[in-house]
């Protein structure tokens, strides 16, 4: 064929144009691939849900592809008109795999806690993917009414929660005996956030590794945040018979408090939080007792095996001189060496019984005269952020030792500074409510003067009206909330310890 000039330039022309558009076509298509994400990619579809309680939801997906997710982060908004912060936890895919959460064929269950029951609850999923991208989407889940059988939705009123945000917590755990729910999780509105689920009664539990931990007979349990429960051991091979009052912060985990064939409240045990396995263990019959006759006197009146002479109701770990401090509602606070088990100090009223033998009286600190008085009939002991001794001081005498000391007219929450080169303990805060509150009970303090008070009888119990009461204390010294809830006993808030669950995370 033949073409003129003309023609064949247009051709040309035409032929360039066309290649132009198809490596501008092929370049687009380059950038758009480029700047696509795997939270573009992927899909993600809701395909059910499962409630454990009104407290816990499982939510369950279709994941596509699986290999993108990183981790996934659910946050529970506030109600309105709170200033609590909101209830959030991020979950690694390495973790929601470990629990079987997340599998090779792209299926994904979220565990979401600390829902309001009766309630429509906002919920955010954040996911984020291995590429750093990252996508959100908005849930409204709604909740069914929870029936508190400790009427913990009945309670009264003392003083709002403050519009404040200086306190330093928003949750706080509720060690209660009064239903098969215990234990309980509160925000400080007084709004029930999550209940136990292992179908136990009992006082005996910590929040401990983004977990609650609990005593049944002679087993500790775990039970997750997700509602599931564990056995972590049994302590019956080595004659536990029985837990009581407190689990405490370890040095190697958890201290537990527990009863013997042979023993009432008076051995403790530091257990591993993942075995249960015990790294080091106390009989306080025995360490008393050999104090006693070092000092020259028959310990058989004041420690009697299978009697509640001692009645431990709390421990703490000092990391500083590596001791163990025991509270004994019957006696006094004592400090022992961790690896020895000697006696380093004795912090107590010394009217009662204990004074008068020669082998404990010779340990006994001094609180100088106008700066405190030594607790009586304590519980609760803690170590503080600056190394300061924490206890709720009853100022109840002893019921089982002769003589029983003095008693007071309240309770007082007391800190105290410890020198132990001067042998005293000075007293440097107190909170003093004039409330009437003889046993249980507790103060713990969370960022640096931030209390929880819990008055477990307020108004004693043998007034036959108690309330369990619980305060929150702001750095300025005034209430951030105040709550009262009828009780039997100490059933309702035997003790209570503020916690956080704002920023979990699962590993």
């Amino acid at each position: 064929m033949k073409i003129v000039n003309g023609s064949s330039q247009t051709v040309q022309s035409w032929g360039a144009a066309r290649m132009f558009m198809m490596v501008a076509s092929m370049l687009m298509v380059t950038l758009q691939s480029a700047s696509a994400t795997q939270a573009d990619d992927t899909s993600i579809v809701l395909i059910g849900q499962v409630a454990v309680n009104p407290f816990i939801r499982h939510l369950k997906f279709s994941v596509n592809p699986i290999a993108n997710l990183k981790s996934v982060q659910f946050t529970v908004q506030p109600k309105p008109g709170s200033v609590t912060r909101p209830i959030s936890a991020r979950y690694l895919s390495r973790y929601l795999s470990s629990r079987g959460y997340l599998d090779a064929a792209g299926n994904l269950e979220i565990p979401v806690f600390g829902l309001y029951d009766g309630f429509t609850n906002t919920v955010t999923l954040t996911y984020v993917f291995n590429d750093s991208s990252s996508t959100q989407r908005l849930f409204s889940l709604t909740t069914a009414q929870f029936h508190s059988p400790c009427n913990y939705d009945q309670g009264t009123v003392v003083f709002p929660r403050t519009r404040s945000t200086s306190l330093s917590y928003d949750f706080m755990l509720l060690k209660d005996s009064c239903s098969h729910f215990s234990p309980a999780l509160m925000d400080t509105d007084g709004a029930l956030r999550w209940v136990g689920t292992a179908g136990v009664t009992s006082y005996q539990s910590a929040f401990f590794d983004n977990a609650i931990y609990q005593g049944s007979g002679s087993q500790l349990l775990r039970i997750e945040l997700d509602g599931t429960v564990n056995l972590v051991a049994d302590y019956r091979d080595i004659g536990v018979t029985d837990f009581h009052h407190n689990i405490d912060p370890g040095k190697f985990g958890l201290l537990l408090e527990v009863d013997t064939s042979t023993d009432v409240e008076s051995v403790i045990l530091d257990v591993g939080a993942k075995n249960g396995f015990v790294y080091r263990r106390w009989n306080m019959y025995e360490i008393i007792a050999d104090a006693i006759r070092a000092g020259g006197d028959d310990p058989s009146a004041f420690v009697r095996r299978g009697q509640d002479w001692f009645h431990n109701n709390a421990a703490a770990y000092r990391a500083s001189d590596n001791s163990l401090i025991v509270s004994s509602r019957e006696n006094f606070v004592i400090a022992l060496d961790y690896a020895s088990g000697a006696i380093k100090w004795i912090l107590g009223d010394t009217n009662k019984a204990w004074f008068q033998y020669r082998g404990l009286s010779r340990y006994a600190l001094t609180v100088p005269v106008g700066q405190g008085v030594a607790p009586i009939g304590q519980h609760a002991v803690s170590i503080t952020y600056d190394d300061k001794l924490l206890l709720f001081d009853n100022g109840f005498p002893s019921l089982s030792q002769n003589p029983p000391g003095i008693m007071r007219e309240f309770a007082v929450p007391r800190k105290y500074s410890l020198n132990l080169n001067n042998r005293t303990a000075t007293q440097i805060f107190k909170y003093n409510r004039s409330i009437v509150s003889e046993i249980c009970g507790s103060v713990y303090e969370d960022a640096p003067d931030n209390y929880l008070v819990d008055y477990a009888v307020a108004g004693g119990f043998r007034s036959g009206a108690a309330f369990g009461e619980i305060v929150g204390v702001q750095p300025n010294g005034n209430r951030a909330f105040d709550y009262k809830y009828s009780t039997n006993f100490c059933d309702e808030i035997f003790n209570a310890i503020p916690i956080h669950l704002e920023q979990l995370r699962f590993r």
